[in-house]
């Protein structure tokens, strides 16, 4: 094991999404015309993450302006999303992730068809094929994408800076990187050994830089198990890094917050400033807007040119229940959300916080230089990949996760503490979870 040369000195936190307000409706009134009857009271109810973005809560306001008679009883989840879907009442609508979730309501047969909506909305022509297909089942569409999320490397670039450092473009170049931080004395990797989402995004990527996207959907689909030769190879590299004590040291026990303000030295109590940490966007939120300009990012390197690019995306939308009381409202309030007024406010949001990428573009800003150049990052990389993946974690049943975050926990730690790792072993725990 090797000995460090003198260091020199939220289940889904972070993610901005855009609820928006419904199309009003039209009365016509003349000269002698009876008056507009008042509509009757309406309460939409609404299930979200915890905590309203800023644009969120404005636009609810302004839905309230628009139409009094409409309440939007908002609520955060505190049941997973299939227990709202069978538990009466319903909601109205809830925002949700491609995934597991997503896929369970779809294949219960419990959510409005909204092919019509996506047409209506021209969202065939505005979004990537492969951001559609994340969401579509025999050709129909049962959720309305927002916004979505990118993922690869944030570094300080101060480091960087100091000891001349490019970004790599290949694993051979990661690899020597890391060694060159390590040589002098800088922490390479921070990581998160408690936060199953961010942190098993390592999994996540050299599964599909090594493998490919097809062979990551074979595990999620449980057509291969986890002690499949492709796995077992891309969690050895994995293992390789930890054991060049190239992570954290506390990286084990690190949630994802902390991982990342240990790179521009919040809260970092042992004192060395890790170079890089494996995140996305969704994650950034908890770091003050100044901290964040002093990270750089790059995509994650290539293992294996032969190897179409794939990415991991999480996106983010609205599903409206088949059984919603108020499904009509809860359809109109949606389309509101790709009209050009709506398609506006969200990519004002995005300016502002740059903390994803919009699903719709506004006219003015597609392709200009008023998207943060952060953003403008992530959507180049989605772009240029030939298909995209739910993170793994939001892909596999959340009893799955504890499992999960043990793995990580044990990969981060064991290789690197002189006591015997044994992969193997590792990998038949996972799957004997996925099996119970």
């Amino acid at each position: 094991m090797k000995q460090h040369p003198p260091v020199r000195f939220l289940w889904l936190p972070g993610l901005i999404a855009v609820l928006v307000a419904a199309l009003g409706l039209l009365s016509g009134c003349g000269l002698g015309a009876a008056p507009t009857p008042t509509p009757a009271p309406i309460t939409l109810r609404y299930v979200t993450f915890p905590g309203l973005a800023a644009a969120e809560e404005a636009l609810i306001r302004q839905y309230r302006a628009n139409h009094p008679h409409v309440i939007i009883a908002v609520e955060p989840y505190t049941q997973p999303p299939d227990f709202y879907l069978t538990t009466d009442p319903v909601p109205d609508l809830m925002l949700i992730t491609p995934g597991q979730f997503l896929d369970t309501a779809m294949a219960s047969g419990g959510l409005t068809d909204l092919s019509n909506l996506w047409q209506e909305a021209g969202a065939e022509a505005a979004l990537l094929p492969s951001l559609a297909a994340l969401s579509e089942r025999e050709g129909k569409q049962f959720y309305l994408p927002v916004g979505y999320n990118w993922n690869g490397f944030y570094y300080n670039k101060a480091i960087f800076a100091q000891y001349d450092l490019q970004p790599p473009a290949t694993w051979d170049e990661f690899t020597q990187l890391c060694e060159t931080l390590w040589l002098n004395g800088v922490v390479p990797l921070s990581a998160t050994g408690t936060d199953p989402l961010m942190g098993s995004l390592w999994l996540d990527y050299l599964n599909l830089r090594l493998n490919g996207a097809e062979v990551q959907r074979q595990l999620v689909d449980g057509e291969i198990p986890f002690s499949d030769p492709h796995i077992r190879a891309a969690l050895a590299l994995w293992a390789d890094l930890s054991a060049q004590g190239y992570f954290s040291e506390n990286a084990a026990t690190m949630d994802s917050l902390g991982a990342l303000a240990a790179l521009v030295q919040e809260g970092n109590l042992l004192g060395a400033t890790p170079a890089m940490v494996l995140s996305g966007p969704a994650f950034l939120g908890g770091l003050a807007p100044e901290k964040r300009t002093q990270l750089g990012f790059f995509p994650f390197p290539r293992l294996d040119a032969n190897v179409p690019p794939a990415e991991v995306v999480m996106a983010i939308g609205y599903m409206v229940p088949a059984a919603a009381p108020q499904r009509d409202e809860a359809l109109r309030f949606a389309a509101y959300l790709v009209s050009a007024q709506g398609r506006s406010l969200l990519t004002q949001d995005v300016v502002a916080s740059g903390l994803y990428a919009p699903a719709f573009l506004s006219a003015d800003a597609a392709g200009s230089d008023e998207l943060p150049e952060t953003v403008r990052q992530g959507i180049a990389l989605v772009e240029q990949a030939q298909s995209v993946s739910p993170p793994l974690s939001m892909s596999l049943s959340p009893t799955l996760w504890p499992a999960l975050m043990d793995m990580q926990r044990r990969i981060l730690s064991e290789p690197a503490s002189g006591r015997g790792f044994d992969l193997d072993a590792l990998l038949a725990r996972m799957e004997a979870a996925r099996n119970r």
